[in-house]
């Protein structure tokens, strides 16, 4: 149908021909909706073959992850001892909520 409009436009701006254009951008038009439909309800449809092969391919991934070391973090501190609490960042970082551990606690009198 998009095909039919588009040729049909094309062949009417060729020959200068005002109602064939005009039709051939209405369906144009008219069409570019129901594609839409179509290849937005197409993939919503996920067959339970094309999950399992998601999950499959998602858990592969994990596992090349976890081989080349991708995914491992140092989790015990460097030098031993309790772990920080305090999540370290960059010296550029803006926080949105920064913490207030360096001022007094201000208190009631």
């Amino acid at each position: 149908m998009l095909a039919i409009g588009l040729a049909l436009g094309v062949v009417g701006l060729l020959v200068d021909n005002d109602d064939a254009w005009q039709v051939g951008l209405f369906i144009v038009i008219t069409a570019v909706p129901l594609l839409i439909t179509r290849a937005v309800r197409d993939s919503q449809r996920v067959t339970a073959d094309q999950l399992a092969e998601a999950d499959n391919a998602g858990y592969r991934r994990a596992l090349e992850h976890v081989a080349r070391g991708l995914l491992d973090q140092h989790t015990a501190p460097p030098k031993g001892g309790r772990p920080c609490h305090v999540e370290q960042v960059a010296g550029n970082v803006i926080t949105l909520r920064p913490h207030h551990t360096d001022r007094p606690e201000r208190k009631a009198q």
